[in-house]
């Protein structure tokens, strides 16, 4: 073989050595690249996982809690370190432009602007009106940003090199804004990163608004305990006061009518028992008023209560009412221990019965008492917008009746206090005694509404929270 036939053979073996190892180059190159990408991507995606878990649990936390300081001092926290931010804080804008950093997490190199009060004019009208309608401002380089000499300035006092701004807006209102600085170089801001602070800064919007809400119900709630506390007082010692006068007068109107009976002509007479009757009426009333008063404020400890010796007791109390309109009382259970106040359990067992007794038609009363507990259900007459079932942490009581009903418009009325929906004369009272039951039952935790219907008789349920322990 001649040199040239050797130089050629030689020649293509080293094309095909050379062919081979470009081939493998060629392999190995996108394995290498893949690989990068693989990288880059499986750390992106660990990131979102990340931003979309802070999310949940902030959003999760703003919705639970109610603690709105501690809530915005954990997201500040949190937004931080997920984003490696130098400074990032919670700026609370006022009208006029000025404002105060209110929350804010730093690393230990950077100054803190914890408390710092902006007085300058950065945020005038104009820079405003962006952010009122959602905008979000990105800076990656503040020496190179088209922003103003004053806010460039404000932000160089940071020592803020990239700047990333989101509104804060509390029922579409400006509230704020949401702010991470870069301080140690210029930083471009991509775009998961803002939309995690846009989607962070809706949740605090969220949260301002639930605390606002939260602090005028609770406002609210002051004032009417307030004013419940005061009428309280009010009543109990109008009526306390009201006691020894009317003792007075009502004393002097029966000696008259006892000393001058056979003197007075027939309209003196009459007068006279009305008036007599007048004073007792409001003597009834004062009484009645006192109770009301002292159902909160002069309440006895709650103890344990065996609802039968109750029974007993009331119906020994109302046996003259009984006879009387000869009415047939059941209660064909075995009535069960509950957590309450004595005196008051009577009252509103009596109540309840009383009125059964005196609202009747022309056939005898009768009334029945039962009661229900936990998973037990049941069967209403009629469905009602007031039925409530029992719960498994309460006892569900009833008394019900055969007499003259309520019409069902009138059922949201009767437990309101100088409510009446019949005449004095046919049926006597002060319209207090259910008011009265009411406020008994609401002291021990409970809820009462009726069930009734024209001329088909009423029951009336009431519940007491069910305690198996005293801590």
């Amino acid at each position: 073989m001649d040199i040239d036939s050797l130089s050629r053979t030689e020649l293509l073996n080293r094309l095909r050595i050379a062919e081979k190892e470009l081939q493998n180059l060629k392999r190995d190159i996108p394995e290498t690249l893949n690989l990068a990408y693989r990288n880059f991507v499986e750390e992106e995606l660990k990131a979102q996982i990340l931003r979309s878990q802070l999310l949940t649990e902030i959003s999760l936390k703003i919705r639970q809690s109610l603690q709105t300081d501690e809530i915005l001092q954990t997201t500040v926290t949190e937004i931080q370190k997920l984003l490696q931010a130098d400074r990032l804080l919670i700026f609370r804008l006022w009208s006029d432009g000025t404002g105060v950093v209110v929350q804010e997490s730093v690393v230990p190199e950077v100054m803190s602007i914890l408390g710092k009060t902006i007085r300058d004019r950065c945020f005038t009208d104009e820079l405003q009106e962006p952010y009122k309608r959602g905008k979000v401002s990105t800076i990656p380089n503040v020496l190179e940003a088209d922003i103003s000499a004053p806010h460039r300035q404000l932000l160089e006092g940071f020592n803020v090199k990239s700047n990333l701004v989101v509104p804060i807006l509390q029922r579409e209102q400006l509230w704020g804004l949401l702010i991470a600085h870069q301080c140690d170089r210029v930083r471009t801001w991509n775009s998961a990163e803002t939309e995690l602070l846009r989607q962070l800064a809706t949740q605090i919007g969220i949260a301002l608004s639930q605390a606002q809400l939260l602090e005028q119900e609770v406002k609210q709630r002051e004032i009417l305990a307030n004013s419940n506390t005061e009428l309280e007082q009010f009543a109990y010692v109008a009526s306390h006061d009201l006691q020894e006068p009317l003792r007075m007068v009502t004393s002097y109107l029966q000696l008259l009518e006892r000393r001058y009976k056979d003197k007075l002509d027939p309209k003196a007479e009459e007068f006279i028992g009305y008036a007599v009757d007048g004073a007792k009426r409001m003597q009834i009333l004062i009484d009645d008023l006192l109770s009301f008063s002292r159902i909160s404020s002069k309440g006895k400890s709650l103890t344990w209560v065996d609802c039968n010796q109750v029974f007993v007791q009331v119906i020994s109390n109302l046996k003259i009412a009984i006879a009387e309109s000869n009415a047939i009382i059941k209660c064909e259970q075995i009535l069960p221990q509950i957590f309450a106040d004595t005196t008051q359990l009577n009252q509103l067992f009596q109540n309840l019965i009383g009125n059964a007794i005196k609202f009747h038609r022309e056939i005898s009363p009768i009334i029945e008492i039962g009661f229900l507990k936990r998973e037990e259900q049941i069967e209403t007459s009629s469905p009602s917008q007031y039925f409530v079932p029992s719960t498994p942490s309460s006892y569900l009581f009833w008394v019900r009746d055969n007499g003259i009903g309520i019409e069902p418009q009138y059922c949201d009325r009767i437990f309101e206090i100088f409510q009446r929906l019949h005449g004095k004369a046919q049926y006597p009272g002060t319209g207090i005694g259910l008011a009265i039951c009411k406020k008994i039952v609401e002291r021990h935790g409970g809820s009462i509404w009726v069930e009734s219907e024209l001329n088909q008789g009423t029951t009336i349920f009431f519940t007491i929270p069910e305690i198996t322990e005293i801590s």
